[in-house]
């Protein structure tokens, strides 16, 4: 693959986001010179650029776009109660979001519905999957789901029991390490179970099946 100066400056920009989110969270949330401000800019930036991402890929997305618009000004009315409370806007992201993505694998496990993980094979192999591989990711969706219940409970616990620089080193440093962690230890039992399928890694069935219109499914 050719790298194009778009390609690369792309790769950078995401490097620096990956690099230097933790480490502006980490610094205002335990440097007590830091500005407020800052707080609660970096703690709203990811849940914000979710809710945009989101309106734009949604099928009515003007309307989408106004509630954006209405939540930017919710949020800039309660600047000043977010700047005295944005410890808590990072520990409710952080966890929060963990809780979503456990209910969002978990609730794809109750009896007769497709398991996520499913929904991302069929993604990308396009069609019908094997008995064999329709129970190893049902598997694999509730394995992520003890996952994320686990980094919920882990946050909670550090946040309420602990210092919040331990939480922030939790949160801000070990939760990627972990996820991808996680990633390789699926892709290693994967191999181990299933030698004989095409192996793609579930960060290509997200892609695909982020990818497929909303309402419509792989071919």
């Amino acid at each position: 693959m050719r790298i194009t100066p778009a390609r690369a400056a792309r790769g950078v920009a995401i490097a620096g986001a990956v690099i230097g989110y933790p480490v502006a969270a980490h610094y205002s949330t335990t440097v007590p010179a830091a500005p407020a401000a800052l707080g609660v800019a970096v703690s709203l930036l990811p849940s914000l650029l979710i809710l945009v991402a989101l309106a734009w890929r949604s099928p009515r997305r003007g309307a989408a776009l106004l509630v954006c618009g209405a939540v930017a000004a919710l949020l800039w009315g309660f600047w000043g109660a977010l700047e005295r409370n944005f410890n808590w806007v990072y520990f409710l992201q952080h966890a929060g979001t963990n809780v979503m993505l456990a209910l969002a694998f978990g609730a794809t496990l109750a009896r007769g519905r497709k398991a996520l993980c499913t929904h991302f094979a069929e993604a990308v192999h396009g069609g019908a999957l094997t008995p064999e591989v329709l129970r190893y990711t049902r598997q694999v969706t509730a394995a992520w789901t003890l996952f994320f219940v686990a980094l919920s409970v882990v946050s909670s616990v550090l946040f309420f029991f602990f210092s919040i620089e331990a939480w922030s080193v939790f949160a801000n440093f070990l939760t990627l390490p972990l996820v991808l962690l996680m990633f390789a230890a699926e892709y290693g039992v994967r191999v181990l179970k299933l030698p004989k399928v095409e192996r793609h890694g579930i960060l290509d069935g997200i892609l695909a099946f982020w990818k497929t219109p909303p309402g419509t499914s792989p071919r």
